[in-house]
């Protein structure tokens, strides 16, 4: 079973506050999160490829 990410998750991972992950969220061509009974999650493998990604910008 993949590893799914809540925001807190996310929030933790990236060491960023709630409005400045909703604003990467809206511009960078963040990985789109799976709606699961109306709640978001994010796939932990989709977070990792693209903040490699970022990385060797």
């Amino acid at each position: 079973m993949e590893a799914l990410l809540r925001q807190r998750d996310l929030m933790e991972i990236m060491n960023v506050s709630r409005a400045t992950l909703w604003r990467m969220l809206r511009h960078q061509n963040f990985p789109k999160p799976v709606v699961l009974m109306g709640c978001k999650r994010w796939r932990r493998e989709d977070l990792e490829s693209w903040l490699e990604a970022r990385r060797s910008e």
